[in-house]
């Protein structure tokens, strides 16, 4: 063999080589497309940076009961073999949870990941300073997934911080047993509070708990005063307004001091349930499936949840909760959101998280393990899903008057509000137990709220 053709062997060879080295061989894994993005029929799946950049990491997680649960599981674990890595999941009890956040942001100590309870005011509210403690998304792909109407509960001074795929079913509005309401002679669910109390009365009669409120879980039993924003609002137009700009009150609100008395009523009637501020939500479906209780604070999807567990036979539907005889929809852009701590030491493991939870097969594997859902707030222009709408919500949402929709519920809509939202509801319980006034709980919210004004430097409170 003569020496040119020698050498042009070994040039091709060294240069094979080269290239080998920078491919990275056969190392790259692949996943599905992001959300938003398809591939062509034919086509090799995309690929991601390999799974051995991150090998034996691990990604911290905080998050408040019941926003990530056991849904997440399929999710995180594929994230966990895709990657090598390990997730390690904190998850806190809801009236624990607010503490602790702040404490670990203030003293350097947060996970990787941690949500909050999110609105159109909530970043800066919750956070002060968001810059100083969260990753900027701005220009992440996964930003298209969040539709228009809830990315300003995500975003704070312009810059994207958070990930919110949350429910757009009308949220915790009435579930009850139309079955039972029939047997009883209420063949039409209530829309005022005197066809409320009504019910109940005949539903109490039969030795059955009329509307069963999980107290001890700390976070439910608000809902029924602050879902029926659209009636403050309606008794008292430019309330909103009012309470942004520190013009308005919560406190000698004569529609909230009626929405409170009339819950008060119901506690002293024993409507909630014998021991409901002690009794947590753990064995609510039995308790439906049961017929020990007839109604309750439920999304939509409790209705498949309750059924396919118990076994029941009967038929549950949805109504507005019709305290201060409410019949505003519970409109409501926000949600909690996920974000990224900003000193973490894993910025790309957490990115690359955020990532995967919004490909379609993890926005449907979540939407597909949630017992409660039975749709998923997303942009339907770039995201291929398939929706589970129950014929109870869309018969809810299709007798609602366009005119009952222009409300949010009362802790997006209003500054401050949901900031306390643990603390107004155990000023609630005190009322109802006779350890204060009325009044005094909306005038400990109006104080609070002034608390995080001044904290912000609202001048609206200067």
């Amino acid at each position: 063999m003569n020496k040119k053709l020698i050498s042009l062997i070994l040039c091709i060879v060294m240069l094979l080589s080269v290239v080998t080295a920078c491919s990275g061989g056969e190392s790259t894994t692949t996943t599905a497309a992001p959300a938003g993005e398809t591939t062509t029929e034919g086509a090799s799946e995309e690929t991601t940076e390999p799974a051995a950049d991150f090998a034996g990491e691990e990604l911290s997680i905080l998050v408040s009961q019941g926003w990530m649960d056991n849904h997440y599981d399929g999710i995180i674990a594929r994230f966990e073999e895709e990657y090598s890595v390990t997730v390690d999941l904190q998850t806190i009890p809801a009236d624990q949870y607010e503490d602790l956040l702040q404490s670990k942001l203030t003293s350097g100590t947060a996970t990787d990941i941690f949500w909050i309870q999110s609105n159109p005011f909530a970043i800066e509210s919750v956070l002060v300073d968001p810059s100083a403690y969260c990753m900027d998304f701005t220009d992440a792909a996964w930003a298209d997934v969040i539709p228009e109407e809830r990315l300003s509960s995500c975003m704070a001074d312009d810059k994207l911080y958070g990930l919110m795929t949350w429910t757009n079913s009308p949220e915790y509005v009435l579930m009850y047993n139309k079955t039972l309401f029939a047997e009883l002679g209420i063949n039409e669910a209530p829309t005022s509070y005197a066809e409320l109390l009504a019910a109940a009365e005949k539903i109490s009669a039969e030795g059955i708990t009329p509307w069963f409120i999980p107290g001890a879980d700390g976070w439910q039993h608000q809902l029924a005063f602050f879902q029926i924003g659209g009636i403050y609002e309606e008794a008292k137009p430019g309330l909103y307004e009012g309470l942004n700009n520190n013009t308005e009150t919560f406190a000698n609100n004569e529609k909230m001091l009626e929405v409170l008395t009339q819950m008060k009523e119901f506690n002293d009637k024993g409507y909630f349930g014998e021991d409901w501020i002690g009794s947590d939500s753990t064995n609510m479906t039995n308790m439906f499936g049961d017929r020990e209780i007839a109604m309750a604070m439920a999304n939509p999807g409790y209705i498949n949840q309750v059924i396919e567990e118990t076994g029941t036979t009967d038929e549950f539907a949805l109504c507005l909760i019709p305290l201060g005889d409410n019949q505003n929809y519970p409109t409501n852009p926000a949600g909690p959101i996920m974000m990224g701590y900003k000193d973490t030491a894993h910025p790309e493991l957490v990115k690359a998280f955020f990532d995967f939870v919004t490909t379609d097969e993890s926005l449907q594997e979540r939407l597909d393990a949630h017992p409660a859902w039975t749709n998923l707030a997303v942009n339907e222009d770039v995201v291929n899903i398939e929706q589970h709408w129950l014929p109870a919500e869309e018969e809810l949402i299709a007798n609602v008057d366009d005119s009952k929709r222009l409300t949010s519920v009362l802790q997006t809509g209003t500054k401050f509000t949901n900031d306390y939202w643990m603390d107004f509801g155990a000023d609630m319980v005190a009322y109802f137990t006779g350890q204060i006034e009325v009044n005094d709980v909306l005038e400990n919210m109006d104080n609070n709220r002034a608390k995080s004004a001044e904290l912000q430097n609202d001048p609206a409170w200067n």
